[in-house]
């Protein structure tokens, strides 16, 4: 027989039984300890503060449980032991036991943890704690959603899936009703004077706004009226909204501080296009509130210890008003009692 023919079934027996001798994926189970940690601010209640330290302590675990396997064990097939680390890293987290959970002073969040992490199966990758983009766009791709479409892309803008999910938000944006009525500005748009791109434009309008058109023009344009006329922007840019909401939604942006009618908002329309503007406007209200009481809730302290040390005249009270609030108020003050 020919050497070239022989060789040739030499490396074919050879790919045939490297690729057959590669062991089935087993199910295993690891035990970590991991720490998240996050610090309150205007993007983030004390409670999202919380839930982000968790999540970040359950991210982990899932992470130090793919750095076993490749300290462990070495496939003799590098891609093979690629996708070993990532079903792993995707992995299902259970917490055993809480090790620490703690606030500090600068209003960070510390959660210390011992888990169980046991590996997805191939088919469950996509419910993995660091692939929610890829868990969500499956939904999506399920169910297509315009409302979903729109939270997706705010929180996912620019990730492999966002190609996919703006063709699909185009197409959904060709098919909802063309009606008059109120509708909220979800991109940026420019009131022409003729429907056409190309026309002068009037005014722009922020995203966030609130749109009523007067009528349809066509598929595309949507009139609205205004001192000067009638104008024209484009649907695409528009989400149908219904007066009630439309309404409710003007309450909510005169209540000031008031929390109450934003919760009443989402829990009343929780499927409106103006929920996920609600509730960032809801989390910011409530950072500002928490940070307001927090400054009040110190100034009483320290206005009430040195009241005390006033009264007492005591020079350890000074001290301590002193070690507490070392750029306090009275600070000057505090070192003329002797």
């Amino acid at each position: 027989m020919h050497p070239l023919i022989i060789a040739s079934l030499f490396c074919l027996l050879a790919w045939t039984s490297a690729s057959q001798a590669t062991p089935p994926l087993k199910e295993k189970t690891f035990i970590t300890e991991a720490e998240g940690s996050a610090c309150m601010g205007d993007d983030k209640s004390r409670k999202q503060t919380e839930e982000v330290a968790r999540n970040e302590a359950k991210r982990r675990a899932a992470e130090q449980a793919a750095t076993q396997v490749r300290a462990q064990s070495r496939v003799s097939i590098g891609t093979l032991e690629e996708d070993v680390i990532k079903i792993i890293a995707t992995g299902k987290v259970r917490v055993l036991d809480v090790l620490s959970s703690a606030w500090d002073k600068e209003g960070c969040y510390k959660y210390r943890i011992r888990a169980e992490v046991t590996q997805s199966r191939p088919g469950e990758m996509q419910g993995g704690l660091i692939s929610e983009e890829e868990r969500r766009w499956a939904e999506l791709e399920d169910a297509p959603d315009l409302r979903a479409l729109d939270t997706f892309l705010a929180q996912f803008p620019n990730t492999v899936n966002s190609e996919k999910a703006r063709a699909m938000q185009a197409e959904l944006e060709a098919g909802y009703p063309r009606v008059s009525g109120p509708f909220l500005v979800y991109r940026e748009t420019t009131l022409h004077l003729r429907p056409s791109t190309q026309a002068v434009g009037i005014s722009e309008v922020a995203p966030g706004d609130i749109l009523r058109v007067a009528k349809i023009h066509d598929a595309e344009w949507a009139v609205v009226k205004r001192d000067t006329g009638q104008l024209f922007t484009p649907f695409r840019h528009l989400r149908p909204i219904s007066d009630d909401e439309a309404n409710a939604w003007m309450r909510c942006q005169k209540a000031g501080k008031d929390v109450q009618p934003w919760r009443n908002f989402l829990q009343t329309y929780p499927k409106s296009h103006l929920a996920r503007l609600a509730l960032v406007q809801l989390t910011n209200i409530e950072n500002r509130l928490e940070q307001e009481t927090g400054m009040s809730a110190r100034d009483s302290e320290e206005i009430a210890l040195w009241n005390r040390c006033l009264n007492t005249r005591d020079l350890q009270c000074a001290r301590e008003y002193r070690r507490r609030f070392p750029n306090g108020k009275f600070e000057k003050e505090s070192w003329q009692i002797r």
